[in-house]
């Protein structure tokens, strides 16, 4: 069955009202890697992503009547799977109701995880970042090619692709130029996509940089990197309250500063004398 048709079959199966615990979620169904968003980004789709939930939550709250469009689950190997809808079912949790709507179906995991990703970049209240737009089509690509073993399935084409999954068509067509190229296997596990086992498209992309580990794994480079990835976070969401002129003053301020210090005796008189100091 193709992914397409699975979607519509879960698409058109009546709703049920099913108690919030019976309900499981799993990065491997969440299209939205947080990691595919730049960092002058992340701040802004966070706050969205919480203002989004917040609303949902406020009208349920206003009256026990009131239900959201069904959540859909992909039913694998008996284990319930939310594959579209992890916002509204957050609403419902903090709304303290016990039970949700919902549409469920069961595929195996392989085509739950690319029906995910296709029901989560078209017609959303939320709509996904572009990064993470790319992605998903992305897997989808090495999914329906074999990782660019095979061409594109019948009826399939770059603008179709393009189409369902709302990036550009030369997007698709760069990817399946790169894709017979990558193997998954030189990539750290990190760089992986945890449905499909693919390297993530930004990655592949941008090669050469590596994905955060946990600090207890770390050298001192990878936890300086890391200490700058959060940095770069936080100054993108700074950025998105200042106007470019704004912006490129505070910088042109920082900067002389910097180039002050350099030369500042008397700091680097002190400097010296408390790195003395510390040697009792």
């Amino acid at each position: 069955m193709h992914v397409d048709q699975a979607l519509q079959r879960l698409q058109a199966t009546e709703a049920q009202h099913l108690p919030l615990q019976t309900l499981k979620t799993d990065d491997t169904f969440q299209p939205r890697e947080a990691r595919m968003v730049p960092f002058k980004d992340q701040a802004r789709v966070e706050r969205r992503s919480e203002e989004h939930i917040g609303t949902m939550r406020l009208a349920l709250e206003a009256a026990v009547s009131i239900q959201l469009e069904p959540v859909l689950v992909a039913e694998v190997d008996g284990v319930l799977f939310v594959v579209d809808g992890h916002h509204r079912l957050n609403a419902y949790k903090r709304a303290k109701r016990e039970t949700i709507p919902a549409r469920v179906y069961p595929m195996d995991q392989q085509r739950a995880v690319l029906v995910s990703k296709l029901v989560n970049c078209t017609d959303r209240a939320l709509e996904m970042h572009s990064e993470q737009k790319l992605d998903a089509a992305w897997q989808y690509l090495a999914a329906v090619t074999r990782q660019g073993t095979h061409g594109l399935p019948k009826g399939e084409s770059c603008k179709t692709v393009a189409g369902r999954f709302g990036i550009g068509h030369g997007s698709v067509h760069r990817m399946l130029k790169k894709m017979p190229k990558v193997n998954p296997r030189d990539w750290q596990s990190d760089a992986l996509d945890s449905g499909t086992g693919f390297p993530r498209w930004r990655k592949v992309r941008e090669a050469g940089s590596d994905w955060q580990q946990d600090l207890s794994e770390m050298d001192m480079d990878q936890i300086t990197q890391h200490e700058a990835e959060q940095l770069a976070k936080k100054i993108g969401a700074l950025m998105e309250k200042a106007t470019p002129e704004a912006w490129r003053r505070a910088v042109e301020m920082l900067g002389a500063e910097s180039r002050l210090e350099a030369v500042n005796e008397d700091m680097q008189d002190f400097d010296s004398a408390t790195a003395e100091s510390s040697d009792f």
